[in-house]
């Protein structure tokens, strides 16, 4: 197995960043309790800042400009030339100690998005949504972290993460109706490895994911099981990951929960991370 260390590539020291995505040259993440979104363009290398006043989870570039943004208990979209919103729908409004978590667009267009309580302490409090113009579905329940989901590259595979499991899952996916049947452990995190967050699927079909509390990204072979390469970026809360179209995986990092002296000792920890990487072959 490789290891290798991934780059600090901007000292942004997010309170807590999470959910990188890539859409047209400009990657975006988000700052979930420091409540801001994050867009860097790979032309000019610069970096936008949005500030909101409530919790920025997930977000989704759905067209040039426009965005879907999961805030903790609302979906909406962000218009990034006039810097407006338009609500879409609450998100379980009954449940005030719940907020949402990590969201993504699936093959057929169709946003999914996970929630969890507030701390992520309740066991099965979370469940995993999908949005259907302004209806949100439930698809799965009884869930603690909902968190990191991926699609093969023949839209035939949905990968799923609840983080306390330690394991990730496979679903038969249906591009259709964007269904999903036949849930499967395909790959069981070891003690040592923290547990999984965000993910991501690289052209060669491997899953890449963020290892909360071991400081690291692990490549994956969803076939066999089998830990591949781990990616170090130094930072205990090491968060969730995403390739550019140009093979660079992008990593963020969180601050969330560490005291003086793990800041001390990891002081680039809300940093966000580059490795230029070619993928081993499962």
């Amino acid at each position: 197995m490789e290891s290798q260390d991934a780059r600090l590539h901007i000292d942004i020291c997010c309170a807590h960043g999470e959910g990188p995505v890539w859409a047209d040259g400009i990657l975006y993440w988000v700052d979930v309790t420091g409540c801001r979104l994050h867009a860097w363009s790979e032309g000019d290398g610069t970096v936008r800042d949005f500030q909101f006043v409530e919790p920025v989870c997930a977000v989704a570039p759905i067209a040039p400009g426009r965005l879907l943004m999961a805030f903790a208990k609302r979906l909406a979209y962000f218009n990034l030339h006039d810097i407006s919103c338009e609500e879409i729908c609450q998100v379980e409004p009954g449940v005030p100690g719940n907020r949402c978590n990590d969201g993504k667009i699936d093959p057929a267009g169709r946003f999914w998005i996970g929630t969890m309580s507030n701390d992520g302490s309740i066991e099965g409090a979370g469940s995993l949504y999908r949005l259907e113009g302004s209806k949100l579905t439930r698809v799965l329940d009884n869930l603690t972290i909902a968190n990191g989901m991926a699609w093969s590259r023949d839209a035939k595979t949905m990968y799923f993460i609840d983080s306390p499991t330690r394991e990730i899952w496979a679903f038969d996916f249906d591009s259709s109706d964007s269904s999903i049947r036949n849930r499967r452990t395909v790959i069981s995190v070891p003690n040592g490895l923290g547990v999984p967050d965000g993910m991501c699927v690289a052209p060669d079909d491997t899953i890449w994911v963020a290892h909360w509390g071991a400081g690291c990204v692990c490549q994956w072979c969803p076939k066999s099981g089998l830990l591949l390469q781990r990616v170090h970026t130094g930072c205990p809360h090491t968060s969730s990951c995403c390739f550019s179209n140009e093979g660079h995986l992008y990593i963020t990092t969180s601050r969330l929960g560490l005291d003086e002296a793990a800041l001390a000792a990891h002081p680039q920890s809300g940093g966000l991370f580059r490795h230029a990487t070619l993928s081993n072959q499962p």
